[in-house]
């Protein structure tokens, strides 16, 4: 669900699990469903109780109002994201000169919105292209022609991770028919 609300409201791709093996529209795969499940199952079983356990130590009250702050938190924290991920699109569209698949004046709209923004030097500082890449290092967009491009092959001066622990092993897709 998260891959296609991102697609719709975003247009963009956080993840393609195409190159995998059992994908459904590169949206989900067995292999990740797989890790995933394994992962709740523990989670459940050994850590749960533990969570349980010092929960018991708060009243109703306290757990409620630490809820309440939390929700506030993340809410504020997911718009803030928003902001910065739409800024960061526009800003690499305008300047990039990006065709995507989606109406101009859908484009120019939000490009006029972000030329007039208050405060622009502060929100170009802080959702800078070097922060936002850095950030969300996988970040995809599709382009007029259909296909899928990393912005970090748009954005190719910049390093897209701050750490980078390991290199994915490309693997070439098995072809069962042919």
């Amino acid at each position: 669900m998260v891959s296609l609300i991102g697609e719709a409201i975003f247009h963009v791709v956080w993840w393609d699990y195409s190159d995998m093996a059992f994908n459904i529209n590169g949206r989900i795969c067995v292999a990740f469903s797989m890790f995933w499940g394994i992962l709740a199952i523990y989670l459940i079983t050994h850590f749960n109780p533990k969570v349980d356990k010092f929960l018991e130590k708060f009243s109703y009250k306290q757990l409620k109002k630490a809820v309440i702050i939390i929700m506030i938190f993340l809410m504020i924290d997911m718009v803030i994201t928003g902001i910065g991920l739409k800024v960061f699109f526009v800003r690499l569209v305008s300047e990039n000169k990006v065709q995507l698949n989606i109406e101009e004046k859908y484009i120019d709209k939000y490009i006029e919105q972000y030329k007039n923004m208050p405060m622009k030097s502060l929100v170009d500082k802080i959702f800078s292209n070097k922060e936002m890449l850095k950030t969300f290092p996988n970040l995809k967009i599709t382009n007029k022609d259909g296909n899928v491009v990393l912005i970090r092959d748009i954005l190719s001066d910049i390093n897209p991770y701050y750490l980078k622990v390991f290199t994915p092993k490309v693997i070439d897709k098995v072809k069962f028919a042919e």
